[in-house]
């Protein structure tokens, strides 16, 4: 049989005639038809087209010619259902599939089809989870969270209106955390399928007719095991079976097989959904029903930077009173051909900002561009990630290429942007910045960026953010500094500058490493689910930061101690120092402070003629190894012409640079020779900091913050060639340091009487900071100020600063420990009396029909309204306000270990007694619950006792444990055998020490 005989894309298929007459006349048949059949498929096409302009049948997709370039555009060849209209993405086109019209026909309606049931599939899950979320909170009060399972297939009274005969059965599988059974399970027509599944105590796994349930225990374990290890579905799946199999006598085989068993990864990702979207709906009822203002809602994501700040003694009115860190990451990318759908904007996560508001912003950035030329800070090439470059050629394949965030300081993410089809714009932080600076009209905030230097410049000169641009302070994280100039570093690195503390700006690294495990996963699942996923780990994150706050609190003050210790000890030292011939003390605090105003105002309004500067002494340079190159290096007829050439270029760029720095000032009082020299010497410790930084650079990988237990992210293969890299980038430092150690030495041997630059070695280079005064510039101009040519107050402006930003951080910790515990006594007080007024109401005999004021948001939400009873929602009230203040109670109690000894170690604010007071007050009846054993962590496990006790009520009889009277004996005869050994070890020494003899 012909290989090509089924090819769809041929009319006449081509038969290889080899020997015999009859392949023979085969062959001459096909040659003398081949004209024929050639109008016959031009006339099929004609047909064709007039049947697509006359609309009988829809127009075929235009892809290009079989043999295009790989480079050429193709259009997507997807249908646009409903909120499934996705972008526009290039991608290949299998063409051949599409080749023949009733193919591609055929292919477009399949899609179609596909598309709307996907859609539709959707749109049924959308109407079901308001009435499923509503059931599920009020069946977890009915059976305590599942800790009393339901009877077999039995609903609460008045739950179904249907006749006997109107119920029917239906075989399910159910699969729980133990078992798995296949039973036949009632269904009626007065409610849909998942909701009767979740009275059951199942999640179904489709909205109709499903065949398959999850038990809600195992729900709740898959979703606390995936917050905490990000356990992939098919493993969980695959784990839970293989366990089942063990348990079961009958293996669980797919329909219509009885051989093959079942994969459940997809029914049980349908249930996952489920209840995540039940959970995120609970949240909603809480936040709505308790009327939490946004700034509340923010004061519980972060209580430390926004709880209320009452109280609180500024030393200067621009301190800010938040500071956050902004940061892109491009791993978090998503691939065009894994999904279409494009999410509507009200599904999108809380902490993601919407498109239109950030189309809005890149509108405004755009009109502003002319206002904007000229803008070129040189430490902005040291960052990739601003390349706008990347966004189009390193992820074509991808629509969303990764996540633009914000944290506050204490590594708690605050708001993030999906980075679509682009690289990393400066609207992004302008879009976040909008955002928090409308939540707080009041507040300063302080910006850590590792391109804070650029994002104030471009602010400044569109105009941007003008209100408010007087509240803001822009720094450079703190690890990224020596991507700076030196000049740009003594304006924007937090170690140098006032109110910053010891904030380092890098807490959005910490998070991208608890992120990276969702990495391969979302790369290929629905654009909706990254989102979603992406926001329940950052919750899950931010839950587990706030639990260790007070931890946090405790060592950050520690660390503040020791800085300012050793800053102190040093700056005595300093001070000690003495003139040998007066005897006058040289140093003192205000000096260093007068000498770090001077270098600061310096590099802040001379950078353009210190760049002058350095280009002469590159030409210079230049000019020296095209000598050397003449002098060493045989050449050619066309090599000497080539060099006559270049000199004679060199020697006119060199007039031209000297004519613009003849009156600068700079580098004046030495003989033109050794001007010269010097500006050399300029170049080469710029083109070492050049090399360093790229040394540095390419070595960022390998120290990125990788998850725990892992040394990197990168591979074998990646490792690899950073280490390729590395190496070149090595040997070109050392090429570079030997220059600069040469020309250095020389000109310190031919100006005894001026500071040179100092030597060092490739060893000590290595390991010198952002900071390290090597990379001050400043005797290169200014060989005569203190600050610029003497090692002492170079250390003593560095170690005033450390000094300066400990006292900064103490102070702060003082506002964030203060700000949490108001932040929660005003919580834990508003949520008991909640608690109180929901147990009076439901326990009232005579309850009126008119629900109380403080419980009328709660009750009435409309994510309740499917609840046919009053009772059920307050049963889900109940459910959703209990677990909240379980969840406060435990805050507090892991919080009062700690906070004591932070709020007496800071300075002290006018209403401390009032803080602690009311705080004790609460721990102490938080204690007296736990004792009693009042404090269930079941959802809406409340008993009337519990909210007594909270609300400062006394219960008689406190229930100890009793004791066994035998545990009670063996404790007492291991106590005396204890004593009597100590007993007999004592005598024995001693009669050792009397007589001299080992007893």
């Amino acid at each position: 049989m012909p290989r090509c005989r089924h090819d769809p894309t041929l009319f006449s298929n081509e038969i290889a005639t080899v020997s015999t007459s009859r392949r023979r006349r085969t062959a001459r048949r096909q040659l003398r038809d081949a004209s024929s059949e050639r109008l016959e498929r031009e006339q099929y096409h004609q047909d064709l087209a007039v049947a697509e302009q006359l609309g009988f049948i829809d127009r075929r997709p235009r892809v290009t010619g079989r043999h295009a370039s790989n480079n050429s555009d193709r259009e997507i060849f997807q249908p646009y259902i409903g909120s499934y209209a996705g972008p526009d993405v290039e991608m290949d086109v299998d063409v051949e599939a599409v080749d023949l019209p009733s193919a591609a026909h055929a292919a477009y309606h399949r899609m179609r089809r596909y598309a709307e049931i996907r859609e539709n599939i959707s749109n049924r899950w959308t109407e079901l989870e308001l009435i499923v979320t509503a059931t599920y909170l009020s069946c977890q009060k009915t059976y305590s969270n599942w800790t009393v399972f339901p009877d077999a297939f039995v609903l609460p009274p008045n739950t179904c209106t249907c006749t006997k005969t109107a119920v029917h059965t239906r075989k399910l599988h159910l699969i729980g955390i133990t078992h798995r059974q296949t039973a036949d399970v009632p269904f009626c027509k007065c409610m849909p399928d998942v909701v009767r599944l979740v009275h059951y105590g199942y999640f179904a796994c489709s909205p109709d007719k499903p065949r398959t349930a999850f038990s809600i225990p195992v729900m709740q374990f898959h979703h606390f095991l995936w917050e905490t290890a990000v356990l992939s579905t098919y493993s969980f799946v695959k784990a839970l079976s293989t366990f089942l199999d063990s348990r079961c006598k009958l293996p669980l085989y797919a329909r219509g097989s009885r051989h093959k068993k079942r994969n459940l990864r997809v029914p049980f990702s349908h249930s996952v959904e489920l209840y995540s979207r039940v959970l995120q709906l609970s949240n909603s009822i809480h936040t709505q029903g308790l009327s939490l203002s946004t700034t509340d809602q923010w004061a519980s994501k972060c209580p430390r930077c926004f709880g209320p700040r009452e109280g609180e003694v500024k030393v200067d009115e621009s301190k800010p009173d938040i500071i956050m860190a902004l940061d892109g990451n491009f791993q978090q990318r998503h691939y065009a051909y894994a999904s279409k759908d494009n999410p509507p904007e009200s599904k999108y996560p809380h902490a993601f900002i919407p498109p239109s508001r950030i189309v809005a912003d890149a509108v405004t950035f755009a009109a502003t561009d002319s206002a904007a030329e000229g803008i070129d800070p040189p430490c902005a090439d040291s960052h990739k990630a601003a390349n706008d470059i990347r966004g189009e050629t390193t992820w074509e394949k991808c629509d969303d290429n990764g996540l633009f965030g914000s944290a506050c300081r204490h590594d708690i993410p605050l708001l993030f942007v999906n980075i679509h089809k682009t690289g990393e714009k400066l609207y992004y932080p302008i879009s976040i910045l909008n955002h928090v600076l409308s939540v707080f009209p009041q507040h300063k905030v302080g910006i850590l960026y590792d391109l804070g230097c650029q994002l104030e410049t471009h602010v400044r000169k569109r105009g941007l953010l003008t209100e408010r641009v007087g509240d803001l302070m822009f720094g450079t994280s703190v690890f990224h500094a020596y991507a700076h100039e030196w000049s740009c570093q003594v304006k924007y690195n937090p170690r140098l500058n006032w109110w910053w503390g010891l904030s380092d700006g890098e807490c959005l690294e910490q998070l991208w490493a608890f992120l990276s495990p969702l990495i391969s996963t979302l790369r290929v699942s629905t654009r909706l689910h990254r989102l979603t996923a992406i926001q329940a780990r950052s919750d899950y994150y931010t839950n587990q930061l706030n639990e260790s706050a007070a931890v946090w609190l405790s060592q950050k003050l520690k660390h503040a101690k020791v800085v300012h210790r050793v800053s102190r000890e040093a700056l005595e030292e300093l001070h000690a120092i003495r003139d040998p011939n007066t005897g006058r003390q040289l140093y003192t605090n205000d000096f260093f402070e007068q000498q770090w105003r001077d270098e600061r105002n310096y590099h802040l309004n001379s950078s353009t003629d210190e760049r002058q500067e350095v280009e002469l002494g590159r030409l210079l340079s230049l000019e020296i190894e095209l000598e050397q190159a003449w002098a060493t290096v045989p050449m050619t007829p066309e090599q000497v012409v080539n060099w006559a050439n270049t000199v004679d270029r060199v020697q006119t760029n060199l007039a031209a640079q000297r004519a613009r720095v003849a009156t600068n000032g700079v580098v004046d009082n030495l003989p033109p020779e050794q001007k010269d020299k010097l500006r050399i010497l300029w170049y080469l410790k710029t083109e070492l900091r050049r090399a360093f930084l790229s040394l540095v650079e390419e070595k960022q990988p390998l120290l990125r913050v990788c998850r725990a237990g892992e040394s990197s992210t990168l591979g074998t293969r990646g490792q690899q060639r950073v280490l390729d890299a590395l190496r070149k980038q090595a040997n070109k430092l050392k090429t570079v340091l030997e220059a600069y150690n040469t020309q250095a030495t020389e000109f310190a041997a031919s100006n005894p009487n001026r500071p040179a630059p100092p030597t060092i070695t490739h060893t000590n280079l290595l390991r010198l900071q952002a900071d390290d005064t090597f990379w001050n510039d400043g005797l290169f101009t200014n060989a005569n100020e203190p600050w610029a040519i003497d090692p002492h107050t170079q250390d003593g402006i560095r170690r005033l600063a450390s000094h300066q930003r400990s006292a900064e951080e103490i102070r702060r910790l003082g506002w964030e420990a203060r700000r949490l515990m108001r932040w929660a006594t005003h919580y834990h007080t508003q949520h008991v009396a909640l608690l109180a007024a929901l147990n009076d109401y439901i326990t009232d005999p005579d309850r009126p029909a008119n629900i109380p004021p403080l419980l009328d948001s709660l009750v009435n939400h409309p994510f309740l309204v499917n609840h046919r009873s009053l009772d059920d929602k307050l049963k889900s009230c109940e459910v959703i306000v209990h677990a909240e203040t379980i969840h406060l109670c435990t805050l507090q109690l892991d919080w009062n270990r700690n906070i004591h000894k932070v709020v007496a170690d800071t300075p002290a604010q006018t209403d401390d007694e009032t803080i602690l007071e009311l705080w004790n007050v609460q721990i102490n009846r938080i204690k007296l619950s736990l004792a009693y054993g009042f404090l269930s962590g079941i959802p809406g496990d409340l008993a009337s006792n519990q909210i007594h006790v909270l609300n400062g009520g006394a219960v008689e009889d406190v229930p100890f444990e009793d004791e066994d009277p035998e545990e009670e004996d063996k404790d007492k005869e291991t106590y005396l055998a204890n004593i009597e050994d100590i007993l007999a070890k004592t005598m024995r020494a001693d009669l050792e020490q009397e007589n001299g003899v080992v007893v």
